[in-house]
């Protein structure tokens, strides 16, 4: 092979490596509720109420197709029966079929490589068990103080964080696929997806950046509308509302900011 070929095919080599660090990301719509404003927004918006889509992402390049929250429970009887106490009737959490809208997009459960999540709470761990194939990637500090060691008495039931039947499954069933990760200054999972630990919303919250062909998004529950984000307004179910102020001076400038509740990311790519 003469210089030239080698440089061309040496282009060539370091342009699909390029490629293979970019995903197209489908953001699947896997439930909703509405809640009262001041929930969303710290302390405003009294007697208003704000709707919410849940949501999973699906990643995909040439080698990977990974999903970050993983739906809701198909039992939603203890998370609807404590948001009829919060609320009301106009709380109750609707769920939609994560594996159908996954094989409309042309992925089957079986072909997911690696799941995560933020937070760790019933409505993104809800349908973990459907990815048998798929490594589990957990935020460590989020996993020891949100479900094994809280730190403090959580004002929720831990079942509400984690259902029993989904914690038996991590704990025993697919421990072996399980990475546990240390995200509070930056973990990267895979090529093109790293992760910060943010708190706010939860001890598991986090923010995920995701390189696509379109440039960095990203995703993160400590903003749940692009309002919080965009006008310094921390979400009003904070454990801490000075970490939601600190999230987004650090998110801010590095990527399309998705916020994990906004019904206005219902359905879009990248």
């Amino acid at each position: 092979m003469d210089t030239l070929q080698y440089l061309k095919s040496l282009a060539l080599e370091l342009n699909m490596t390029a490629e293979n660090d970019k995903f197209i990301v489908n953001v699947i719509k896997t439930g909703e509720s509405e809640v009262p404003a001041p929930e969303v927004y710290w302390m405003e918006g009294w007697n208003q109420w704000e709707k919410l889509s849940f949501h999973a992402l699906l990643l995909r390049n040439k080698n990977i197709n990974f999903l970050i929250n993983t739906g809701l429970p198909a039992d939603l009887s203890e998370r609807n029966k404590a948001m009829l106490d919060f609320g009301g009737e106009r709380c109750i959490f609707k769920s939609y079929d994560i594996t159908s809208e996954l094989k409309r997009l042309g992925v089957n459960p079986s072909e997911i490589n690696g799941i995560s999540f933020t937070p760790l709470q019933d409505y993104t761990t809800g349908g973990i068990s459907l990815f048998q194939n798929a490594k589990i990637y957990i935020d460590r500090r989020g996993w020891i103080e949100d479900i094994v060691a809280p730190l403090r008495r959580k004002h929720l039931s831990r079942n509400l964080f984690i259902p029993d039947e989904n914690l038996q499954y991590l704990m025993f069933k697919a421990w072996n696929r399980v990475v546990l990760f240390d995200s509070v200054n930056s973990y990267n999972i895979l090529p093109g997806l790293s992760v910060t630990w943010v708190g706010c919303h939860h001890r598991s919250s986090l923010a995920f950046q995701i390189s696509t062909r379109s440039g960095n998004i990203i995703f993160s529950d400590c903003s749940f509308k692009k309002r919080n984000f965009e006008e310094n307004i921390p979400i009003g179910i904070a454990e801490n509302t000075l970490e939601c102020l600190d999230a987004y001076s650090k998110l801010r400038g590095i990527g399309k900011f998705l916020p994990a509740y906004d019904p206005e990311i219902d359905g879009l790519e990248f």
